[in-house]
């Protein structure tokens, strides 16, 4: 089979339809083909809307740990194609990024991951009020770039070689896969036409921050680290994702100058130490020229110290270790 296209849905029926349809379009022209729905234990609409399509449809079980890299993990194993392209359930194919994806991977035989740019809508975009967006004004030159997102396609026989999506992460599976494979000597190319609509409502509330944390969103960084430490890839990852690492490098510095202000009686080092902090502090607000700006992005390294700490201590699991918990609905 040439083409496993793998859908990751969770509580997404106010799109399934616009994302499925938009597959059978932009993929009309790959004749050996097949289309997978991995839901994960949605409650609305999304199954019996999938239904009516002459798709495979499996849904991740309720009772274990839901993440998108969990169905991504279930529909690799699940789907036969040589190429595998991955759409997040908000998302709309555009017509016309198969067609020179394909080419890109036949003219590069050393490209494993191809992508393309997201272009973003409100989530209450009409399902046809697209048309007046012109395409190619958001096209450019095909591109090499370092990691992927959600909407990407990958050649299986790379994900053989280099191991699939690691489904006990928390997060962070795309950037990390992506190490792997250009540490195996591939290549990823961004195609220079738009991939998908992208329909969401991004909100820069701090709340929003705190909603992520709940959900466990930087734990992957940590769990990351955690598995590849002591191999070639520990520096590799942490160079390109561990944001969190000159902050806890920082916090650490900070609590030594306490503990010995402490012990020795003066207080010099914490004072240098807080001086520093409050100069980077005023440096950021000067750039960002914005003081709700500064203190969001001071929540949010707390926050990724926080998740890539714990993450750090979570242990690392093989992924065919994971639990094979699903039910296969059509």
């Amino acid at each position: 089979m040439d083409l496993s296209v793998i859908l990751i849905s969770k509580n997404q029926g106010w799109n399934i339809k616009r994302l499925i349809e938009s597959v059978f379009i932009g993929a009309d022209a790959v004749v050996s083909k097949e289309v997978i729905l991995v839901d994960s234990a949605s409650t609305d609409d999304t199954i019996s809307i999938a239904r009516n399509y002459p798709i495979r449809i499996i849904q991740l079980l309720s009772d274990q740990r839901l993440t998108s890299h969990a169905g991504r993990y279930i529909g690799y194993k699940n789907s036969l194609g040589d190429l595998i392209l991955f759409l997040d359930g908000d998302m709309e194919l555009c017509k016309g990024w198969l067609e020179q994806a394909m080419i890109v991977l036949k003219n590069n035989p050393d490209a494993a991951i191809v992508n393309g740019q997201w272009i973003d809508l409100p989530t209450t975009t009409p399902h046809d009020d697209k048309k007046h967006l012109e395409l190619r004004n958001y096209s450019q030159a095909d591109v090499e770039i370092t990691e992927v997102g959600g909407a990407a396609m990958y050649k299986r026989s790379v994900l053989k070689e280099v191991g699939p999506f690691n489904p006990h992460l928390y997060s962070d599976g795309e950037p990390e896969l992506s190490v792997r494979v250009r540490h195996a000597g591939y290549r990823i190319i961004r195609v220079g036409h738009p991939i998908a609509f992208h329909f969401s409502d991004p909100s820069d509330a701090i709340s929003t921050l705190f909603k992520r944390w709940k959900r466990n969103l930087w734990l992957g960084m940590g769990q990351n680290m955690r598995q590849h430490l002591g191999t070639a890839l520990f520096w590799p990852y942490v160079k390109e994702r561990g944001y969190g690492c000159l902050p806890l490098i920082g916090l650490l510095v900070g609590i030594i100058c306490i503990i010995s202000s402490i012990v020795t009686g003066s207080w010099f080092l914490f004072i240098v130490w807080s001086s520093l902090l409050i100069l980077l502090i005023i440096l950021e607000l000067l750039v960002k020229k914005s003081l709700y700006r500064t203190i969001y992005g001071l929540i949010q390294r707390i926050l990724v110290v926080d998740g890539t700490v714990r993450g750090f201590f979570i242990k690392p699991m093989n992924p065919e270790t994971f639990p094979d918990k699903y039910e296969i609905i059509q």
